[in-house]
C-alpha cells in the first residue's frame, strides 16, 4: 500500500487538475456551470500549494508508476510554474469566453492541455513522455481552433494540426529508434544501455546523429525555435487569445523540460553532436525572431503576431544555456524560462484586456490606450519593458543579464551567442518600447475612444484584472526574491547529469 501512498502524495497536483476536469464535464451540463471557474481555480490553488509545502523540500528525486513519472527539481519547478500560469489563465479566459457557444467545454478542453503539459514535465519514460505531449498537443489544437464561427481560427487550427502531426511523426520515429538500439522504454535504462553500446562501439555516432536530428526536430517545433517556427504567427494571430497565452507560456514551459532531460540526461555524452544543431537553431531563432518582429511593429500589424515572433526570439536566447552545455548557462536558463513566462503571460493578459473592450488586436488599436485606461497601460507596459529586458522592474534585467554573463564566461562560442544576443536584444528594446510608445505618447484610436460604447465588445471582467493584476505584482516580487529561484535553478542544473561526459567520450 505505500507505493499507492506515494503516487498520491507525488501526483497529488495532477489528480487535482483530473478532478477538477471530471467536475467541469458534469457541470457543464448542469445548470451550474458557473461554478466550473471556481472549482477549478480552488482546485489548482490547493495543489500548488501542495506542490509549495510537500515537493519543493525533497532533497532526492522521487519515482512512481514504475519509474514512469519523476519527482526531480526539474519537474517540481516547472510543475509549480505551470499552476502558477494556469491559475492565471484561467481567471483571464472567464470573460472572453463569453463569446463563445459552448463555453464550458472551452475549460474541459484547457485543463485537459494543462494536465498534458503537467506529466510532460515529470515524465521519465519514453511511453509517459509521448502520451503527456500528445494530451497536450491535441487539446491545443482544440483551443487554437475553438472558436469554429471564425475562419482565421479554423486556419489556424488546421495548420497547427498539419504541423504539429508532422512533428509528432518525426519525434516519434526518432524515439522508435532509440527504443530499437536498446529495447527499453525507460530513461535511466535508456542511458546505460546507450553509453554502454556506445562505448563498446556497437552504436557508431552517426545512427545517434541521425536519432538527435529526429527528437530535436519534434522538440523545437513544440518550443516554436527556427526553422520549425512557421506555424507560430498564423497559430498566434487567429487563435482565442487566451489558446495563443497557453502556447506561448506553458505549451513552450513543458516543451522546454523535455528538451533538458532528453540532451542531458540520455545524450550528455553525445553533447558535441547535438550542441551545433542547438546553437543554429538558436542563433536562427534570435535574427528571425527579432527582425521580424521589428517589421510587425513599423508595420503596425496584429500585436499577437508580434508576439508571435518576439516568442521565437526568446527561444533563441532560452537555447543559448542549453547549447553551451555548462551547469551556469543552463541554471540561466532555467531561471530566464521561469521569468519569462510569468512576463509574457501578464503581456497576453492585458491583450486578453484590451480585447474584450475594443475587440480589436492592430497594434495601431492601442494608441492612446494610457489615457483611457491607464492601470492597463501601465500593467502592459511593465510586461513589455522586462521582455525587452529593462530594468523597469529589474526582473526580465536580472534573467537576462545572468543569461549573457554565463554565455560571455563559457569561451568564445559563448562569446558569439552572447554578442548576437545582446545585439538583437537591442531590436527588441525598440520595437517592445514601440509598443508602449503608441500607447502612452500617441493620441486615442477610434477603437480606444470608442471602448466604453462599443456594442460589440464583452466589457470589463474583474477576475481578468485580478490575474492582471497577480502576474505584474509577481513581476515586481521577481525582482526582489529572485534569489532562491535562482539557488533552485543552480541545483536543478547540476544534478542534471554529469557533464564530464561531454568531453571525455568525444576523446
Amino acid at each position: 500500500m505505500m507505493w499507492i501512498k506515494d503516487v498520491v502524495s507525488i501526483l497529488y497536483p495532477e489528480l487535482l487538475v483530473l478532478l477538477a476536469l471530471i467536475l467541469s464535464v458534469f457541470l457543464s451540463t448542469s445548470k451550474n456551470k458557473s461554478l466550473i471557474w471556481l472549482t477549478s481555480t480552488i482546485l489548482l490553488l490547493s495543489g500548488l500549494v501542495h506542490i509549495i509545502k510537500t515537493q519543493i523540500p525533497l532533497l532526492e528525486p522521487v519515482q512512481v508508476l514504475g519509474g514512469m513519472f519523476i519527482a526531480d527539481n526539474l519537474s517540481i519547478l516547472f510543475r509549480t510554474l505551470i499552476l502558477f500560469s494556469s491559475i492565471l489563465l484561467i481567471l483571464g479566459s472567464i470573460k472572453y469566453t463569453e463569446g463563445f457557444v459552448h463555453k464550458s467545454e472551452f475549460m474541459i478542453i484547457l485543463l485537459s492541455a494543462i494536465l498534458g503539459a503537467m506529466l510532460l514535465s515529470g515524465a521519465n519514460d519514453m511511453i509517459s513522455l509521448f502520451v503527456a505531449l500528445e494530451t497536450m498537443g491535441l487539446s491545443a489544437i482544440m483551443l487554437v481552433g475553438y472558436s469554429k464561427y471564425d475562419k482565421r481560427s479554423n486556419e489556424a487550427s488546421l495548420k497547427y494540426l498539419l504541423n504539429s502531426a508532422s512533428a509528432s511523426a518525426i519525434f516519434l520515429f526518432g524515439l522508435s529508434l532509440l527504443y530499437g538500439l536498446c529495447g527499453s522504454t525507460h530513461f535511466y535504462e535508456i542511458k546505460f544501455k546507450l553509453l554502454q553500446s556506445f562505448l563498446n562501439g556497437t552504436v557508431n555516432i552517426s545512427i545517434i546523429s541521425v536519432m538527435l536530428v529526429l527528437i530535436i526536430g519534434g522538440i523545437a517545433f513544440k518550443l516554436g525555435g527556427a526553422p520549425l517556427h512557421m506555424w507560430s504567427p498564423d497559430v498566434y494571430e487567429g487563435a482565442p487569445t487566451p489558446a495563443t497565452a497557453f502556447l506561448s507560456t506553458i505549451s513552450k514551459a513543458a516543451a522546454f523540460v523535455i528538451s533538458i532531460r532528453i540532451l542531458f540526461n540520455l545524450f550528455d555524452f553525445a553533447a558535441y553532436s547535438w550542441k551545433p544543431i542547438i546553437i543554429v537553431i538558436s542563433i536562427l531563432s534570435m535574427l528571425i525572431g527579432n527582425f521580424v518582429a521589428l517589421s510587425q511593429a513599423i508595420n503596425k500589424a496584429s500585436i499577437k503576431r508580434l508576439m508571435a515572433y518576439s516568442s521565437i526570439a526568446q527561444i533563441g536566447y532560452i537555447l543559448i544555456g542549453l547549447a553551451l552545455c555548462k551547469p551556469e548557462t543552463i541554471s540561466a536558463s532555467i531561471f530566464y524560462m521561469v521569468i519569462y513566462s510569468i512576463m509574457n503571460m501578464g503581456a497576453f493578459l492585458c491583450i486578453m484586456a484590451f480585447g474584450n473592450e475594443a475587440n480589436s488586436d492592430n497594434i495601431s488599436d492601442y494608441a492612446g490606450l494610457a489615457k483611457k485606461r491607464p492601470l492597463l497601460a501601465f500593467a502592459f507596459a511593465v510586461c513589455l519593458f522586462n521582455l525587452a529586458g529593462l530594468p523597469i522592474p529589474p526582473a526580465g534585467f536580472i534573467a537576462k543579464f545572468l543569461l549573457f554573463k554565463a554565455s560571455f564566461d563559457a569561451g568564445n562560442m559563448g562569446i558569439i551567442l552572447g554578442s548576437i544576443a545582446l545585439a538583437t536584444t537591442a531590436l527588441s528594446v525598440y520595437y517592445y518600447s514601440y509598443v508602449a510608445k503608441v500607447m502612452i505618447v500617441d493620441e486615442p484610436s477610434q477603437a480606444v475612444s470608442e471602448m466604453d460604447t462599443n456594442k460589440d465588445s464583452l466589457g470589463k471582467s474583474k477576475e481578468l484584472n485580478l490575474a492582471i493584476a497577480i502576474a505584474v505584482t509577481s513581476v515586481f516580487l521577481l525582482a526582489i526574491v529572485s534569489n532562491p529561484i535562482l539557488k533552485y535553478s543552480a541545483k536543478t542544473a547540476q544534478k542534471l547529469s554529469s557533464l564530464e561526459h561531454i568531453v571525455t567520450y568525444k576523446k
